[in-house]
């Protein structure tokens, strides 16, 4: 058996609220316990920060238990029975070579990673991603995978082939491996990678939680120095803590969770698939032919100052897409799977270009304009 590391998968913003809650549970305790606090209301609320900051190590700690869930290595697994993709954030797979009638492999710098392509004998595996119009016409429809690139794979997997199996030298292809019998003339040469639409939706998205919560962070220190007399020498120093904890709390959350706050995130559209790239698990790639329709929705909370927007991308995939990726079951009211995108109408105007020009025609359904409330609808 051969394994190959992939790299490392976590479960980023399950890991960033674990170091979150751990740091401020122990911040929460030392302030109780350190500062001199006057008076019993003042008293009081030193003994609650205490016992908050228990409750927080404590949750924190059984979470912790299983940390192992939350950080783990992903293999790529060659033996005699098959191949498998040894992963639990993308839908992975395990084919054995007996249900494969040829294996190709493509790698070509303009794709973000190794194109493993499956020509199966005749089940479907509904964990990985088709290959429309990709096959002689007399064999079923392949299916393929996208591993990181690894020096060494492509050679592991010609060496890994079953005995019987034979190798050919192909246009295109890094390696392709068919059973006896099978002629390679008649599997077609992979298309070139199509020019990519990479729009950027989480910058923006983290410029705004970033400034908000450093707001937040700077009236919570304010409060806490006006607690002490640093900033006013009357008042009550109880009212100003309560006042200004909270605010302190959502600075010092912000600034613990930037892994989570400034991760990148992006919409990726080609002609043949769409793809939503996010560090967390929500990370999914789609054929146009997984999709039923795809449109946005922009709600606009007026405002005297500046109006707030809610973007939602709607998506409706096919059955097939919704048993590779159960996360995008329809729950929204109009029975899409809903996207939340955030406040981000000028990437939203880019998506909407791009879903226009790539998307198969009757796929786009466009643009919906409609207005709310602080309650978004």
């Amino acid at each position: 058996m051969t394994r190959f590391r992939l790299g490392w998968e976590m479960k980023l913003d399950q890991l960033t609220l674990a170091i979150d809650l751990a740091l401020l549970g122990v911040g929460l305790i030392l302030t109780g316990v350190l500062v001199p606090w006057h008076g019993w209301l003042a008293h009081a609320f030193g003994i609650l920060l205490i016992v908050i900051g228990a409750i927080l190590c404590l949750v924190d700690g059984l979470r912790l238990l299983g940390w192992r869930t939350l950080f783990w290595p992903r293999s790529l697994v060659l033996d005699a029975e098959g191949i498998s993709d040894d992963t639990k954030k993308s839908p992975g797979f395990r084919i054995s070579w007996s249900d494969l009638k040829a294996l190709g492999v493509v790698d070509d710098p303009a794709r973000p990673g190794l194109l493993l392509v499956f020509f199966t004998e005749s089940r479907t595996h509904s964990r990985l991603r088709p290959y429309a119009g990709f096959a002689p016409a007399d064999w079923p429809q392949p299916v393929v995978a996208t591993l990181p690139r690894r020096t060494g794979i492509v050679a592991a997997i010609l060496a890994s082939k079953p005995a019987s199996w034979n190798q050919h030298q192909a246009d295109g292809w890094a390696a392709l491996i068919t059973t006896p019998g099978e002629r390679a003339d008649a599997i077609p040469t992979p298309p070139a990678a199509q020019p990519q639409e990479r729009i950027d939706v989480g910058t923006q998205i983290a410029w705004q939680a970033i400034i908000g919560g450093g707001l937040a962070g700077l009236l919570g220190v304010l409060a806490y120095l006006a607690a002490f007399g640093v900033l006013a020498s009357t008042g009550s120093t109880a009212a100003f803590l309560v006042v200004g904890t909270p605010f302190l709390l959502i600075g010092l959350a912000t600034l613990l969770s930037v892994p989570v706050v400034a991760r990148r995130r992006w919409i990726v559209i080609d002609r043949e698939t769409f793809t939503w790239s996010d560090p967390t698990e929500t990370s999914f790639t789609l054929a146009w032919t997984e999709l039923e329709s795809i449109s946005i929705e922009i709600t606009t909370i007026p405002s005297p100052t500046l109006n707030r927007h809610s973007v939602h991308l709607n998506l409706t995939p096919t059955d097939d897409a919704v048993r590779r990726h159960p996360e995008l079951k329809p729950f929204s009211n109009n029975g899409h799977y809903a996207l939340p995108l955030g406040d981000v109408v000028t990437p939203a105007d880019a998506i909407a270009t791009a879903c226009q020009r790539e998307a198969p025609a009757g796929i786009w359904q466009g643009v919906t304009q409609q207005t709310g409330t602080l309650g978004i609808t």
